[in-house]
């Protein structure tokens, strides 16, 4: 049969779809390989099912570098639906903390029909919206807030006294308690949803914790094993893992608080502690085995923690790991419990490893008759054996049955494991290791006086290189990053005290003496490099999965600085630092151990091994270098092994680029000779000036300062020897230079400082050969560099040369004349070569928006006339001018004086410069002498207010001639001159920001001038008071009147906008602080009005946010001239931002987007503060919860994730304030307002969010 044929845009389709090149494309009827489907299925197979997906942070190099989700992109794709997750628990968290508050603050014959009320409502939303699927997760919450409140009414009706007349009071509220777990338990059943049954299992373990209250410590024990019996029996009835995880989790977790618990009394729970070591190991062992089973029963199964995990980026663990990890934090409580004793503590630790290895290697698929043996039956007979001679309390020779037990037990588990080794995943034996030696330090004593100190460092020693061997044997590279990693992370936390800095207490007090430590040291040094050398490219993606996104973390994986090379010696060098400058770690010992990453470094490559970035390792070990030598002296030693490392780097380099014909083949080996060496030079150089700056550090039988800088002058001598090799030289001449002179002048310090004469004469000498050798390669370099620019410039202009002639010879101009015309003609076609200068001064003067004077010379365009010196006599009357007003001069009087003088030194430059037809530099669109001459007058302005003699507010006469000398000296940008279009604007701008800075930055510098919005104007005399107000009113009316009318002016000629949205917001708002009143608010007005015209939303935010303060500025002398109260900041504030909001809503219904953002980012602006001068913390909680709730609904209405995304900030803002008003101390109505208007809000959000669930997941 003929193949159809196929479309050529198909097959064009096709081809661009391909993710590659497949040759077996090129062939018909070719079948795929087996191998794929092999490989597939062998991946497959080799996946740990009981662990599932964990993201390990370690991984090969050869791995692919394609870029992954992170934590980013994730929260961009699901953001929305865990959002709407979120919402659902802060609104049961919500209507929890309602209920009780109405249950505890208002009186029963209240408290009790609202919460029946509300308890009711929810269970009828939830019948309602239960089965509808777009609703079901809103019913499913209802439901579960419903029975939080019934809940609570049971407790608020024992502690109204209903339960008294019973013969029990606790004991009928256990039973109202179990009636609603059934209740709960049915509903669960009725409507199939996990979630309401999980709420029923943690209730019931409360029910267990109070009947310790009625029976004691038995009775917690039997009421713990029935929870957990049956939390795992709704698990069976269900089917569901989540029932399963939360049972294991939550029953270990309950007997380790029991454990820890020593008579806690938490929210009016007793909490009875178990201090019966039988009953507490039974209890342990029947819990252990119930949960094994129910953790292999249920390995495959989803749950809740999984998917949690997984939604912060650290991949989806199986059920299996999670509940075991979970169930071990929480049986960990009960092992810190019983420190004391340690064989007791191990015993429960080794039912954990009995049970849980047996069930792990069930979930991977070991035959179960070849376990049994091992897992259960040998272990239970032990058990039954030890119950009664632990009962007897028998020792057996010298140990504790509880010990015995326990080495038993740990038998039985290596010989199941070690059987069984190949079935084991890396990440078990990873995490395994961690967890052992977690538990050996907080089993073993290891304190000052302990004698178990050997047994603690021997132990974990032993584990890291155990857990090395496997690496070394799997080619693992999870195993290789924690067995290299692990070591030097406990010796911080636990041998450096870190536990105690971090958390002000010690966890565990570990105080190992010097040997051991120095022992301990040695060891994870050896452990390091033993697997490094193998496995040291393994990949350390710790920043693959969080935030900052995978290319960053992809380019620093791929640059090296993240494998387990540089991540071992970091942590190596940082452990013994510490341990060297607090812990009492000897210092030859620790000496060895700093040096030697660096020297293994140059002596892996020296013999033939990787380069693995050496540059980095000499930083880092120079880093520490330095921290040692401030505290401990001894720079020769460091400064010999970096020279003797360079030294060897360097030969090693020149034998590899002999040994390949691409040096690109070397571009990720650092055998860059002039990097190496400047990077040795700039490292000497600071560990010669650190000896200088701490000269009596040191030892008594180590090197006094004296032999400590004659070692370093010998090594210097060797460090500046290096540059008679010519690589070194090559590409780096500066920064050696510049390395050389500072290693010589800081090495001079310390030879002056240890008073040694022979050692300065040699740094004499060397400074005289080291500056003639390179005076000479740098002039040979200079000359050489300078040959071939010329060159380089020559080749350019004849290439240019040929391109114009062979565009001559194509349009047929070959002659020179024509040629020169169609150069130079000025009229029809020409031809026009421009230089890259010219295309960038034309550029930056279309930027500008500059006033252009017609040059005679179109090639002049872009030269500009600089008076250089009339700039500095303007520069010298202003400071002339300043000073003699900080010295006491007549302010108003330096004022004009000043002003006169740099007006008449701009007419100068500007004559200078229309004689030349050329325009006058500009700063900011206004002439450079103009700007110059406005900062002197501020700068003038400023020293005569705050000068050092008398200056009295009421007096400002000054403020009249700053006024007018200002708007003398920026008059010269526009009297006389064409292009007032762009001239007047930028004339008005620099005005009045010059009249601004001479106010605000005079008030901030403690000046004597009226304060923004707090000024009268007829509050003094009128010559040095009155006056001067009204003519800075009066200028700054002008100046607004003048915007308007060029703005009125380029409208009316259909002219482009040539302020923009921010330079017309800012001049509103520049006047606002200067003005008392009138001015202000004429200049928010003229702005608003022109951004609506302009349609540019940011002018109406920023000038009606700023309406309320001008208006303060105006009623503050209003009112009382007037005599009456007007409203002040606070009303208006708040009559703008509900009016804002207001305008948010129109623009919703209205349909007009452009203006939603500013409504509400206004709304933010004015509310906000205005809730909180007024009304205080309780006032600034509701805006914010209101301000939540309008962003929040605008955002679902509109599919705007912004907003809805600040809508949770508001609502995150306004919680975290409701809990300092409640510390505080608010009224009672104040909280109960706050409570319902939050549950309203919330219910309104989530209402929303799941009726439009749809619509927001594509938004």
């Amino acid at each position: 049969m003929e193949e159809p044929q196929e479309d050529d845009l198909l097959r064009e389709r096709a081809f661009q779809r391909a993710g590659g090149l497949d040759l077996s494309g090129f062939a018909l009827n070719v079948e795929p390989e087996a191998a794929h489907e092999g490989g597939a299925e062998e991946s497959t197979a080799e996946a740990d099912a009981a662990m599932g997906d964990i993201q390990s942070p370690f991984g090969p190099t050869s791995e692919s570098n394609e870029p992954a989700d992170d934590v980013v992109t994730g929260l961009a794709v699901e953001g929305e639906r865990r959002l709407g997750q979120g919402l659902l628990v802060a609104m049961v968290v919500a209507y929890s903390a309602l209920a009780a508050y109405v249950g505890t603050a208002l009186p029963p014959s209240v408290a009790a029909p609202g919460l029946l009320v509300l308890g009711g409502a929810g269970l009828w939303l939830g019948e309602r919206w239960i089965p509808r699927p777009s609703m079901r997760l809103l019913g499913v919450t209802w439901v579960i807030i419903s029975m939080k409140i019934l809940y609570g009414f049971a407790l608020d009706a024992h502690h109204w006294g209903w339960f008294d007349a019973l013969p029990d009071a606790g004991l009928g509220l256990g039973i109202s308690l179990l009636c609603l777990v059934g209740l709960n338990v049915g509903l669960a059943q009725r409507h199939d949803d996990d979630a309401i049954a999980a709420q029923a299992t943690l209730i019931l373990l409360l029910v267990g914790s109070a009947a310790g209250g009625l029976y004691g410590e038995l009775g917690v024990a039997v009421m713990i094993a029935i929870g957990t019996l049956v939390l795992h029996g709704m698990a069976l009835l269900r089917g569901t893992g989540n029932l399963a995880s939360l049972g294991i989790a939550s029953s270990y977790l309950w007997v380790g608080i029991h454990a820890l618990s020593d008579d806690w009394v938490v929210l009016g729970l007793h909490l009875v502690p178990l201090e019966d070591d039988l009953l507490t190991f039974l209890l342990m062992a029947a819990i252990t085995g119930m949960n094994a089973v129910m953790a292999t029963r249920f390995a495959h199964h989803e749950n809740w923690f999984s998917a949690g995990l997984h939604a912060v980026g650290v991949g989806r663990p199986g059920l299996w790991a999670v509940s075991v990890g979970l169930g071990m934090a929480g049986a960990t409580l009960s092992v810190a419990a019983n420190r004391a004793d340690v064989g007791y503590a191990l015993a429960q630790v080794a039912l954990l490893l009995i049970a849980f290895s047996g069930s792990y290697l069930t979930v991977r698929h070991v035959p179960w008759p070849s376990l049994q043996l091992w897992v259960l039956w040998l272990p239970a007979v032990f058990t039954l054996a030890a119950i009664p001679m632990a009962a007897l309390e028998v020792d057996l020779a010298g140990l504790s049955v509880y010990a015995v037990h326990a080495g038993l037990m740990v038998a039985c588990t290596s010989v199941v494991v070690l059987q069984h080794e190949a079935n084991v995943s890396d990440h078990v034996l990873w995490v395994g290791s961690i967890a052992l030696v977690v538990l050996l330090t907080l089993l073993v004593p290891a304190g000052s006086g302990d004698a178990t100190q050997p047994l603690l460092v021997g132990g974990v020693l032993t584990v890291w290189a155990g857990l090395a061997w496997l690496a070394l044997r799997r080619d693992a590279p999870s195993l290789a990053g924690i067995a290299v990693l692990s070591p030097w992370a406990w010796a911080m936390l636990f041998v450096g005290d870190f536990d105690d800095r971090l958390l002000s207490s010690d966890v565990v007090a570990i105080e190992l003496n010097s040997p051991l430590l120095a022992s301990f040291l040695a060891g994870a040094m050896l452990i390091t490099y033993a697997v490094n050398l193998r496995l040291g490219d393994t990949g350390v993606n710790l920043g693959r999965n969080f935030t900052g996104g995978t290319e960053l973390s992809a380019r620093i994986r791929d640059a090296g600085s993240l494998d387990l090379w540089a991540t071992g010696t970091a942590m190596a060098l940082l452990t013994v630092v510490v341990a060297l400058l607090g812990e009492g770690l000897p210092l030859d010992v620790g000496l060895m151990l700093l040096v030697t990453p660096v020297l293994a470094e140059a002596l892996v490559a020296f013999f033939g091994g990787r380069r693995h970035h050496p540059r980095r390792t000499l930083t880092l070990t120079g880093v520490a270098a330095l921290m040692v030598t401030w505290n401990l002296g001894h720079a020769s030693v460091v400064s010999a092994a970096l020279l003797l490392s360079v030294a060897l780097l360097i030969i090693d380099g020149a034998k590899r680029r002999e040994r390949v014909e691409n040096l690109d083949e070397l571009a990720d080996m650092d055998v860059d000779e002039g990097g190496l060496h400047a990077l040795l030079l700039g490292l000497l150089m600071l560990l010669a000036l650190v000896r200088w700056l701490q000269p009596q550090q040191g030892s008594p039988e180590g090197l006094g300062l004296a032999m400590d800088a004659t070692l370093m002058g010998v090594i210097v001598a060797f460090g500046l020897s290096f540059f008679l090799r010519r690589e070194v030289l090559s590409g780096r001449l500066l920064t050696n230079v510049l390395c050389a002179l500072g290693l010589l002048v800081a090495m001079l310090l310390v030879s002056l400082e240890a008073e040694l004469l022979g050692l300065q004469a040699a740094l004499g000498g060397m400074f005289v050969a080291t500056g003639g050798w390179l005076s000479v390669q740098g002039e040979m370099r200079s000359a050489l560099q300078t040959t071939s620019r010329i060159e380089e410039r020559r080749e350019e202009q004849a290439a240019l040369e040929a391109r114009r002639s062979e565009f001559a010879e194509r349009v047929g101009q070959t002659d020179g004349t024509a040629m020169h015309r169609l150069d130079q003609s000025s009229e029809g076609s020409s031809l026009d070569v421009a230089s890259a200068a010219d295309l960038r001064r034309k550029a930056e003067r279309a930027t500008a928006r500059r006033p252009k004077v017609q040059p005679t010379d179109e090639t002049l365009d872009g030269i500009e006339h600089r008076p250089t010196v009339l700039m500095a006599f303007i520069g010298a009357t202003a400071l002339s001018g300043a000073v003699w007003s900080w010295l006491g001069g007549h302010h108003a009087l330096a004022l004009a004086g000043t002003a006169l003088l740099i007006t008449a030194f701009i007419g100068l430059a500007r004559w200078s410069a229309d004689r030349l037809s050329m325009p006058l530099p500009q700063v900011l669109g206004i002439d450079a002498p103009v700007a110059l001459g406005l900062a002197g007058l501020v700068l003038v302005e400023i020293t005569g207010r705050v000068g050092g003699f008398v200056v009295l507010l009421s007096d400002q006469l000054h403020l009249l001639a700053f006024v007018l000398g200002s708007l003398l000296v920026a008059s010269m940008h526009v009297l006389g001159r064409d292009q007032l279009g762009l001239r007047l604007p930028a004339f008005a701008d620099a005005l009045l920001w010059a009249l601004v800075a001479g106010r605000v930055v005079t008030l901030f510098v403690g000046g004597e001038v009226p304060v923004p919005l707090r000024v009268d104007p007829f509050a003094g005399e009128a010559l040095n008071w009155i006056v001067p107000l009204m003519v800075l009113e009066a200028a700054l009316l002008g100046l607004v009147a003048l915007h308007e009318w060029v703005e009125g002016m380029r409208r009316q000629r259909g002219l482009a906008d040539q302020r923009g949205a921010g330079g017309r917001a800012m001049t509103a708002l520049l006047v606002v602080p200067l003005s008392f009143g009138p001015a202000g608010l004429l200049a928010l007005m003229v702005g608003f009005r022109r951004g609506l015209a302009w349609r540019q939303p940011a002018v109406p935010l920023f000038t009606g946010v700023a309406v309320p303060a001008a208006w303060a500025s105006l009623v503050y002398w209003l009112g009382p001239t007037l005599g009456i109260a007007l409203p002040g900041i606070v009303p208006a504030a708040l009559l703008f931002g509900a009016m804002a909001l207001v305008a948010a809503a129109w623009t919703v219904l209205a349909e007009q987007p452009l203006w939603l953002a500013a409504s509400l980012q206004g709304g933010h602006l004015l509310l906000i503060p205005a809730a909180w001068s007024g009304y205080g913390l309780t006032g600034a909680v509701v805006a914010l919860l209101l301000l939540s709730g309008w962003s929040w609904i605008i955002g679902i209405l509109v599919l705007r994730r912004s907003w809805r995304v600040i809508g949770l900030a508001d609502l995150l803002a306004a919680w975290v304030g409701f809990g300092m008003a409640v510390i505080a101390g608010v009224p009672a109505n104040s909280v109960l307002v706050m409570l319902v208007i939050t549950v309203g809000l919330l219910s309104a959000v989530t209402w929303l969010t799941q009726r439009d669930a749809d619509a927001i997941a594509v938004d």
